[in-house]
């Protein structure tokens, strides 16, 4: 019998019916694979590559209203830039920025603390900054008295939502009050509705002082001493998905974050993270002379300063920060010289010498 060619074309098409479609996916999904490998590695003749990440709100650190970013946003995109990468950084909820991240819709997350449930399946660069958790209370309600970790587990400590907090309180509290923002927290602390607030010291006192905060801050502290129930210095971090193309990319990060923390650009950017850059100030002369007058402890003069001249605040008076009393007579504040021929001097100055705002450099 003659061979029907018809049959025999079936027949050697049916794999290719039952295969093809398989194939196609693999095909796809390596082609996909390597387009992220190669979108990932930067090369030193082309163009920066533009890349996503994501990030939170959280001042003085963090956030889309703060200056270029706030400090460690600008700190990651210097890093990045200098790796051969374009960022542009998406801000949303902590708990949907590590879900970006690891669901590969971002190339990296920052800034984060280095939890075990993060280390198990993310990559960590080098600490890009270090920071305080502090327990916030109201003087209001009197300070709370921690000795153990049953102090603790008797008491409504509140958290922000998405947080990873230090081992210790985490281990002592089992159920935080959870809220969307470090404002939300301050005014459940504010309104008595929680005993304690878990947060950073500087998104703290940041979140105290910004003015959609209704609070005094004078009627809130937090907790002293290094015991670790009640503090903790943590390490905030640049995260990525755990692949080798992102092990790679790490590796650059972690050797330009290194370089460049040694160097004076890295105290620049980071300076504006030190309480002591509140205390920034410009002084303006008193009376008719035009000279700024320096004075010592008991208010003599000891040298005249040029206007133009700054300093540093290192103790505000109690009747700026505590409650002033009777009309006071003159007010020294004593403040190192930043500039000039004082330079590094420790004098006092008139308070009235002293203008805040922006302190030109």
């Amino acid at each position: 019998m003659a061979p029907n060619p018809a049959r025999w074309s079936s027949l050697l098409l049916k794999p290719l019916r039952i295969w093809g479609p398989v194939l196609a996916l693999l095909l796809v999904v390596a082609v996909a694979g390597t387009y992220i490998a190669i979108g990932l590695r930067p090369s030193p003749t082309s163009p920066s590559r533009p890349v996503l990440v994501a990030s939170g709100d959280w001042a003085p650190f963090v956030g889309p209203e703060l200056p270029d970013g706030g400090p460690v946003a600008e700190l990651v995109v210097e890093v990045l830039n200098r790796a051969g990468y374009r960022p542009e950084i998406r801000y949303t909820s902590w708990a949907l920025a590590e879900e970006q991240v690891r669901s590969g819709a971002t190339v990296g997350v920052f800034p984060l603390v280095a939890s075990e449930s993060r280390r198990a399946d993310l990559l960590l660069s080098d600490p890009l900054v270090d920071f305080e958790y502090v327990l916030f209370y109201d003087r209001r309600a009197g300070q709370p008295k921690i000795s153990a970790a049953a102090d603790l587990a008797r008491l409504r400590v509140g958290g922000i939502t998405g947080y990873d907090y230090w081992d210790e309180l985490e281990s002592a509290v089992t159920d935080f009050v959870e809220f969307k923002s470090t404002l939300e927290g301050f005014q459940a602390l504010a309104e008595g509705r929680i005993d304690l607030l878990a947060e950073g010291l500087l998104p703290g006192q940041a979140a105290l002082a910004d003015p959609d905060f209704t609070g005094d801050i004078a009627d809130f502290g937090h907790l002293q001493g290094d015991d670790p129930l009640v503090h903790s210095v943590q390490g905030l971090h640049f995260m990525m998905a755990d692949s080798t193309e992102a092990a790679a990319v790490m590796r650059k990060f972690n050797q330009e974050l290194g370089q460049l923390r040694r160097s004076e650009e890295y105290a620049e950017i980071v300076a504006g993270l030190s309480p002591s850059e509140q205390r920034e100030v410009a002084l303006d002369p008193v009376g008719g002379t035009g000279l700024v007058e320096l004075l010592d402890e008991r208010g003599v003069l000891v040298l005249l300063a040029p206007q133009g001249t700054r300093a540093q605040v290192l103790h505000w008076p109690d009747e700026f920060v505590g409650r002033a009393g009777p009309t006071p007579g003159r007010i020294l504040v004593e403040v190192k010289l930043t500039n000039g021929p004082a330079q590094g001097r420790v004098l006092r100055v008139d308070a009235r010498a002293l203008r805040l705002g922006t302190v030109g450099r």
